[in-house]
């Protein structure tokens, strides 16, 4: 992974002058273009919604009331959107952010025509929005691949005023994983052994998101795994991807990506 100014090494991104962050790489910048058109196809309706999505409608549903205001943080392009207005029946308001300019872009593009949504750039460390102003905040699929999630997590409780959504890898145990990314020149490692570019996959256990949370004052805590999904669903989607290494598969009733069990877990934070 490259340094950044401050001679740390960032790990997905580094921070430009104003303290966003942009994807390391020219290659990484075009592996991000092809996993956000196939997302952006998700969100338009050209493809099949995530099935991750639908579950995360599903439970919004059940707590959501009228012209609630839902921030999504980690938002791609908009794909979750398209299940949420699928799915809830009254009327709401949506935000998403995204550290990408690429997602951002094509969710702005996604949902040119619609009132009431909007999208930003933004870090999900320093979030812009103030104490207590969106009424229910979601964060999917973002957690496992970032350094430290005790601050991110601290953000989305600080402004979500009634719920937080989070999926993420959950188990019993936590694991520091790291996928490795490959170089032309077949080189991947430092001579210190550390990776030259990679980002994370972490797993982390109960124990460690329940101190984070009773730490903020926060007791009212469920986690339900993730097992809302058709598994023939999931395999479609290796084929619509069939150029990308690190698709989902299903393996017994796992959700595996290339060598990793995938834990999927919603955790449902009510403040």
């Amino acid at each position: 992974m490259k340094k950044n100014p401050n001679g740390k090494k960032s790990l997905n991104y580094e921070s430009n002058e104003k303290g966003i962050y942009i994807s390391l790489g020219e290659n990484r910048l075009n592996a991000f273009k092809r996993y956000g058109d196939v997302l952006f196809k998700r969100a338009i309706g050209k493809s099949p919604e995530m099935e991750s999505s639908k579950a995360a409608a599903k439970i919004i549903k059940d707590i959501i009331k009228e012209n609630y205001q839902i921030l999504d943080v980690g938002c791609g392009p908009g794909h979750y959107f398209r299940s949420l207005k699928n799915k809830i029946n009254t009327n709401f308001k949506y935000s998403g952010v995204d550290v990408n300019s690429v997602y951002i872009e094509l969710a702005q593009e996604a949902f040119k025509d619609y009132e009431g949504i909007d999208f930003q750039l933004a870090d999900i460390n320093n979030i812009p929005f103030e104490d207590n102003s969106k009424d229910i905040v979601m964060c999917c699929n973002v957690l496992l691949h970032i350094p430290s999630i005790k601050k991110p997590i601290e953000e989305l409780c600080r402004i979500a005023k009634q719920f937080v959504l989070i999926r993420t890898l959950i188990g019993d145990r936590s694991f520091r994983i790291m996928e490795v990314h490959e170089q032309e020149n077949g080189d991947e490692f430092e001579l210190d052994g550390s990776p030259k570019s990679y980002n994370f996959y972490n797993i982390y256990s109960k124990s460690y998101i329940l101190n984070i949370l009773s730490n903020l004052g926060i007791n009212n805590i469920e986690f339900v795994e993730d097992t809302d999904f058709k598994r023939d669903n999931i395999e479609a989607a290796v084929s619509e991807q069939s150029n990308v290494k690190n698709v989902t598969r299903i393996i017994g009733k796992w959700q595996v990506n290339t060598f990793v069990l995938q834990p999927w877990t919603f955790i449902k934070i009510f403040k």
